[in-house]
């Protein structure tokens, strides 16, 4: 089986889904936790412009909040979303690194830098992050749920290796039988949809 960055887009949609779903909950949630009416209603007017579709204007005006408020982590996190869907995921990278410095008691940061480095193929960076984010916050389920997804891709990944380089006959019927097993665990593309 092929590393999962070695999967046609078409095979890795529907995890990248799972996880933007994941990350857009987390947004609607910390929009609501207590920010002052006014910013609130502003970044309500944020998210309409990105799902409209219109994610130069939501960056526009979330930069200008920024400016108005450099303090607050939530308008950052947003920035960094919203980098992410112009497909801009260095920039986005860049962000969320800044706020894991700044604000190492956040575990949103430390969990959507997981979502892009798995997204990258790069599970374990992925892996790193979503430690940290179970570190500042072990009952932050959107990160518990990531790292099961990290430590299956990791497994699948581990499993196809032992493909290629055993001339093992038990030891490669065992890893075409985990193999097998993994995939079924993957959810399919239309539950992955549901999620949003």
């Amino acid at each position: 089986m092929p590393a999962m960055a070695d999967l046609p887009l078409r095979h890795r949609l529907p995890a990248l889904v799972r996880m933007l779903a994941r990350m857009l909950a987390l947004l609607a949630l910390l929009a609501g936790s207590g920010w002052p009416a006014a910013r609130a209603d502003e970044l309500t007017q944020v998210r309409g412009l990105q799902r409209a579709g219109h994610l130069q204007q939501a960056l526009q005006a979330v930069r200008r909040l920024i400016a108005q408020h450099p303090d607050d982590p939530r308008l950052r996190l947003s920035e960094a979303l919203i980098l992410q869907q112009q497909h801009r995921d260095d920039q986005a990278i860049e962000v969320l690194r800044q706020l894991t410095l700044k604000y190492p008691e956040l575990p949103e940061p430390y969990n959507n830098l997981a979502v892009l480095y798995a997204a990258r193929g790069q599970q374990r960076l992925a892996l790193q992050q979503l430690r940290m984010a179970l570190h500042a916050n072990p009952d932050y389920a959107t990160a518990a749920s990531n790292l099961g997804d990290v430590y299956l891709r990791l497994a699948a990944q581990a499993y196809a290796q032992s493909l290629q380089g055993s001339d093992d006959a038990a030891a490669q019927a065992h890893a075409r039988d985990m193999l097998r097993g993994l995939r079924q665990l993957q959810p399919p593309a239309a539950a992955a949809s549901a999620a949003r």
